[in-house]
């Protein structure tokens, strides 16, 4: 169950890092990363030992299950609008798809043949053939619904454009369009006249093109850190190699030292040998170490700014006011994170040299001294 960042890379926002599967009743967690609940869950039974306080999959920040469970974590309506879209564009590139309503009649009436379907109503969320095409437009009220004809062209922005923004929870015929400074909160209208008309509150779409300014800075911010991960990352690569490089000099002066001494320094060989081995080895554990928790910072930040970029360009207005605090929140805190004061590990690296004493006085001053000297970066 456990994520292995070191070979996760999330280029797709809708895929689940757990089950690497699109996500299924998307919940969101205080660090802004989304999981299916089915994961979450499992993973907070797993790793649940501090009260109701479990570490992230992903950026193992520390985070509060809620009372109630992993069931009261927050939806993400952002991802199950993407994933809807995801599907139908799927359907609309295989074609071929049948009328929904019709075949719910057949079921009612015994045929066997349902029609094509011609037409999808973003309202409805059904496919329909021309003869309850002509229905719908009767009697649905077509002007207020969107449609998306089977013409063989599959546009994801232009389908996402089309759905409807999201539905208020407390009056399902109201989309969310204005925002509330005081709750920090995205309402309807109806919400405005009975709860919130003495708050200070604005036009969704204002806010969260205000907000969006903001997400860009922050993601701006961002990447000058993620810059920063990558030049660790090419140092600890460059210091790797010249170690290797050290220690097969090394290696060689010491063979060439023992070969003249044959038998007499046999053992002594073995014995420097053998250090400069698990220093080697120390090192490299070592090294693999801090490599593997910038490397798991550095994806936090990709991650991270993938998602922000999602949600700014294809998010609607309530989805970014939804987000938008939070992910700047998170954003900050990511910025605070300093490589060079703020990893688990000290980042050493080990220096070796091999010297030898030009005279036979002793065993041990002939044949030479193993140097290893760690260095902190």
């Amino acid at each position: 169950m456990a994520v292995s960042v070191a070979i996760k890379r999330l280029e797709n926002v809708t895929e689940c890092p757990v089950c690497t599967s699109d996500l299924t009743d998307a919940r969101v967690l205080p660090c802004v990363h989304t999981f299916c609940l089915r994961c979450i869950d499992k993973w907070s039974q797993n790793e649940r030992t501090r009260g109701r306080k479990v570490s992230c999959p992903i950026c193992r920040k520390e985070c509060e299950i809620p009372g109630r469970g992993t069931a009261a974590l927050p939806k993400n309506s952002f991802i199950e609008k993407l994933l809807e879209v995801k599907k139908l564009s799927t359907d609309l590139s295989r074609g071929g798809m049948v009328c929904e309503v019709c075949s719910d009649d057949m079921e009612e009436s015994g045929e066997k043949v349902a029609k094509v379907a011609t037409v999808y109503c973003v309202d409805c969320r059904r496919n329909m053939c021309e003869q309850c095409y002509g229905h719908h437009q009767k009697f649905r009220f077509p002007a207020a619904h969107k449609l998306v004809e089977f013409n063989g062209e599959v546009n994801v922005e232009g389908l996402l454009l089309k759905f409807p923004e999201n539905i208020c929870e407390k009056h399902a015929d109201k989309c969310l369009e204005i925002h509330c400074y005081d709750c920090k909160a995205a309402i309807c209208m109806m919400c405005y006249v009975k709860s919130h008309n003495s708050h200070k509150c604005s036009d969704i779409k204002e806010v969260a093109e205000e907000f969006g300014k903001e997400m860009s800075a922050s993601v701006g911010n961002l990447a000058a850190k993620l810059t920063e991960c990558k030049t660790v990352l090419e140092n600890i690569d460059e210091n790797e190699k010249k170690f290797c490089s050290s220690v097969a000099v090394t290696e060689k002066l010491i063979c060439e030292r023992a070969e003249k001494l044959k038998k007499l320094i046999e053992d002594h060989k073995k014995s420097l040998l053998d250090q400069l081995s698990v220093s080697k080895d120390k090192q490299l554990k070592h090294t693999a170490s801090v490599r593997d928790e910038v490397e798991r910072h550095q994806i936090v930040l990709e991650n991270f700014i993938t998602y922000s970029n999602a949600v700014k360009q294809k998010g609607a207005a309530c989805d970014i006011v939804k987000l938008a605090r939070e992910l700047n929140a998170r954003a900050r805190e990511l910025q605070k994170f300093d490589l060079d004061t703020d990893l688990t590990i000290d980042y050493k690296v080990t220096e070796v040299s091999f010297t030898s004493s030009a005279t036979d006085e002793t065993f041990k001053r002939v044949f030479g001294k193993l140097a290893v000297d760690v260095q902190r970066k």
